[in-house]
């Protein structure tokens, strides 16, 4: 019972102590395009982009993340949860699948 309640306890520490890591943003897709356009973040911690779109008006129907190698569509009033995994310093550039909506993260 001593060792269950020990793996109990050191599960439940592990999963709380990586979302401490986590750093989680919301991006909403509008006619003026990704808002916010610009992030800033912690260098080393896990950073998650809740994204959703609100508009037909513009041709960001997808997101894409170069440095990472992310292209994920974005379905019109759907959460779509993007893993960024750890960043190091300096610019990670976001774009529309056209490059024509674009944001920045700052991580510093």
């Amino acid at each position: 019972m001593k060792k269950f309640l020990a793996l109990v306890l050191f599960v439940t520490m592990s999963f709380s102590h990586a979302e401490e890591k986590s750093q989680i943003f919301n991006l909403t897709v509008t006619e003026e395009g990704f808002i916010p356009g610009t992030l800033n973040v912690k260098p080393g911690a896990t950073v998650i982009l809740n994204v959703i779109r609100k508009t037909n008006s513009t041709c960001a129907t997808q997101i894409k993340v170069p440095s990472k190698n992310i292209k994920q569509d974005l379905p019109l009033n759907k959460v779509v949860k993007i893993n960024l995994g750890k960043l190091e310093k300096g610019e990670v550039k976001f774009s529309c699948g056209m490059d024509m909506v674009t944001g920045v993260i700052f991580v510093k």
